[in-house]
């Protein structure tokens, strides 16, 4: 019996095309930020910093306070208050790199739930024993738990249980 060698892939868009994310599914959602929907427009713009607007627009698609985005973001309230102020009205490089994050892990979770915003947010917030018994959006502060995360969603996509 061949034993399969584990291929690793950047779980993040899964079934697009590198060019461009299609416009359907889970890639509406940097269409609701406002953001690129091509992969060098998010990183041009991730580099530049996203706009402050995309923190309040991420909490209103996944239905969350804006204060757990910025927790696990790890942008103080002041630091996006001051951002705000600022004449570019933008997140720092590091900060949007943390709020993509999110939004590539809730993107991922829209496609798995076909569409259905709802379970797809409802689906973040609840424990999972492959998490041990924490909430997927709980492990989006990290890159590595944001790894464990689109690890998950790519088992439950292929029907093992987790």
């Amino acid at each position: 019996m061949e034993s399969q060698a584990r291929v690793f892939r950047i779980p993040v868009f899964s079934g697009v095309a590198d060019a461009d994310i299609a416009p359907g599914g889970g890639a509406t959602v940097f269409l609701r930020l406002g953001l690129p929907t091509d992969r060098a427009g998010l990183v041009a713009e991730s580099r530049r910093g996203f706009p402050v607007a995309v923190i309040e627009r991420l909490a209103e698609v996944l239905d969350r306070p804006q204060q757990t985005l910025l927790r696990i973001a790890k942008i103080a309230p002041s630091t996006l208050t001051r951002r705000r102020r600022s004449p570019d009205g933008r997140l720092s490089p590091e900060e949007s790199d943390r709020v993509y994050r999110i939004a590539a892990a809730f993107s991922d979770a829209l496609d798995l739930f076909e569409g259905d915003a709802s379970a797809a947010s409802g689906w973040l917030g609840e424990p999972a024993k492959a998490l041990g018994g924490t909430a997927p959006i709980e492990h989006l502060d990290t890159e590595a738990g944001a790894t464990q995360v689109h690890d998950l969603i790519g088992r439950l996509e292929h029907g093992v249980y987790s």
